[in-house]
């Protein structure tokens, strides 16, 4: 049941970052950069196979996940406040 509910969260964050673009150039590379973490965790998760780290390699990528959707809320944020 919980990883149901942890696949169908991930599911729904990629689908609410695929469908917005961040403007803001350095909350653009905080993104990417934890994209890349992501990434690694999951290549660790690959070659580590048998030896799931506890149950804490999923909470990090959860947990770049929801970095990934405050970075999204900020520059929204910044985009309805900016000066213009």
């Amino acid at each position: 049941m919980k990883k149901t509910a942890i696949v169908l969260a991930s599911v729904l964050l990629a689908t609410v970052a695929v469908s917005y673009e961040i403007h803001h150039p350095n909350l653009k590379d905080a993104y990417d950069a934890a994209e890349k973490g992501i990434e690694h965790v999951k290549h660790a998760q690959e070659h580590n196979k048998g030896i799931e780290f506890g149950g804490h390699a999923e909470k990090a990528i959860e947990a770049f996940k929801h970095a990934q959707q405050e970075l999204i809320e900020g520059d929204k944020y910044n985009d309805m406040h900016q000066k213009k």
